[in-house]
């Protein structure tokens, strides 16, 4: 008759737990990368919804300002004469400048309701500043407010108003060049060159 002798538990061996701490740490380390890609996938959603907000604000002020557009001229401080209510100094300077009038006003600010709006193209840095007199009679400079930058990586800005049927679309609009024309076009259209968007274009048309 033969014994069976009963098997021993005889444990995991070194080489078994090292293969499964092995799979642990690779299972570990997939997570975490896919964790990590993850967590830049929403930062990268994050940084461009934060970009396509901002644009949206850009333009749509943008938008505003030309809609407000008014036929009332601009007295600089210390000037003698006022400057017309339509400049258009893009092509050149890098800046275009109209009054307006209309814009909501908060009872507490005290203001006229009419301002006088600068939009400049700063080429050094490639970025597009909004400034605002809050009056267009200002006593003094210090009247001019802070610039703001409304638009970042520009590559170029160009401005042109619409004469009529008879000129067309011209650039430097209240530049004197000895043609008589009304303080306000009949259109104006702005043309931004955004690195990160291309070409964006808006054109508002007046009565």
């Amino acid at each position: 008759m033969t014994t069976v002798l009963p098997v021993r538990d005889r444990g995991v061996t070194l080489l078994e737990l090292v293969a499964v701490l092995s799979i642990f740490a690779l299972v570990a380390v997939m997570g975490l990368q896919s964790l990590s890609g993850m967590m830049r996938a929403r930062d990268r959603l994050g940084a461009a919804d934060d970009r396509a907000a901002a644009l949206l604000r850009g333009l749509t002020l943008l938008r505003s300002d030309l809609k407000s557009a008014a036929d009332l001229p601009f007295w600089p401080p210390d000037a003698i004469d006022p400057d017309p209510a339509f400049v258009d100094q893009s092509a050149g300077e890098g800046w275009f400048a109209l009054s307006t009038f209309g814009r909501p006003v908060l009872p507490e600010a005290q203001l006229a309701g009419q301002t006088r709006v600068i939009w400049r193209l700063d080429r050094e840095r490639g970025r597009l500043l909004r400034q605002v007199w809050p009056v267009l009679r200002p006593a003094s400079d210090l009247a001019l407010a802070p610039a703001t930058m409304m638009f970042d990586a520009i590559a170029g800005f160009r401005v042109r108003a619409y004469a009529g049927s008879e000129e067309g679309w011209v650039s430097e609009w209240g530049v004197p060049d000895g043609v008589q024309r009304p303080a306000l076009p009949k259109a104006i259209e702005v043309m931004i060159e955004s690195d990160t968007y291309g070409p964006l274009r808006i054109v508002v048309a007046y009565p």
